[in-house]
């Protein structure tokens, strides 16, 4: 495995987050979008504001310390967006409209350890109050409320 390289690939669209990874032999270089949309079959729109991010990443295995607190927090941050997409999908059974549009963002935010901007009216801080999700979740630490 030392002989590899992992490139992961986040697709943040309007339907939220697609990730891929790309293996390739230690020392290649890093692919371009275009490299990686055509290696991925990605449905790539940047006019509609779509982005395409590569990173470089050591592997993490299963018994292996982790000590890098930032591969922890990388975990963390999937095991959050996998829990909310779950639990809000099961609400929901859409990502249609503007709750879809604000959860795409939501999401892109929770990845790169941000936070997105919504107002008390949104659709998505409305189901979450609706939920009674208490204010001590992960959840709120993504999001700034404006009014």
């Amino acid at each position: 495995m030392s002989k590899l390289t992992h490139f992961v690939v986040v697709h943040t669209h309007r339907h939220g987050i697609t990730t891929g990874l790309i293996i390739g032999r230690r020392g290649q270089r890093k692919p371009t979008t275009e490299e990686a949309t055509k290696l991925l079959h990605l449905h790539f729109e940047p006019q509609r504001e779509e982005t395409i991010e590569i990173a470089e990443e050591r592997p993490v295995f299963i018994g292996k310390s982790s000590a890098d607190k930032k591969r922890v927090g990388n975990s963390q941050r999937l095991r959050l967006i996998t829990k909310w997409a779950d639990r809000l999908y099961a609400k929901t059974e859409t990502w249609k409209g503007h709750l879809g549009t604000e959860l795409a963002y939501l999401f892109a935010a929770i990845a790169r350890d941000r936070h997105v901007a919504l107002t008390r009216r949104s659709a998505l801080v409305r189901l979450l109050r609706r939920e009674g999700v208490s204010a001590d979740d992960q959840i709120w630490r993504h999001i700034v409320i404006e009014s």
